[in-house]
């Protein structure tokens, strides 16, 4: 007996701070998202943490599909993601992306479950839905 109450406190503890990244659905382009930019990414910071780490990427936007606020071609933005999984974090390198995310305040934020991919992943096909300004 005392065995399963250990057990079951044990367990209750471990749901109780157990977080997880959930996505509604996986997105086919930016459109449902704030901002949707094509840019290179420059370089980035690291911010926090674990487990609530994140960094904050510059990135030169060559490209905008959709902008809830201003967003000038040829210019820098920051972008900021959590990297840890539980958080939907992602990682970019310094390469070419299509970045979608939100708006935190006027701070721009993107994540997993967002449209955010490698540039030379996308099938041309699929690149011919990216604008999003109708």
């Amino acid at each position: 007996m005392k065995a399963v109450v250990i057990l079951f406190s044990v367990l209750t503890l471990c749901v109780g701070y157990a977080h997880c990244c959930r996505c509604d659905m996986i997105p086919t382009n930016g459109c449902n998202s704030d901002f949707s930019i094509r840019g290179y990414v420059l370089g980035m910071q690291p911010r926090g943490t674990p487990p609530n780490d994140e960094r904050i990427y510059t990135v030169f936007v060559d490209q905008v599909y959709k902008a809830n606020r201003p967003i000038q071609r040829f210019s820098f933005v920051q972008v900021r993601a959590y990297i840890g999984s539980s958080l939907c974090g992602i990682r970019l390198n310094q390469r070419l992306y299509v970045i979608s995310g939100f708006y935190n305040g006027a701070i721009m934020r993107t994540n997993s479950c967002q449209y955010s991919r490698p540039w030379d992943d996308i099938p041309p096909i699929e690149r011919m839905d990216l604008d999003c300004m109708f």
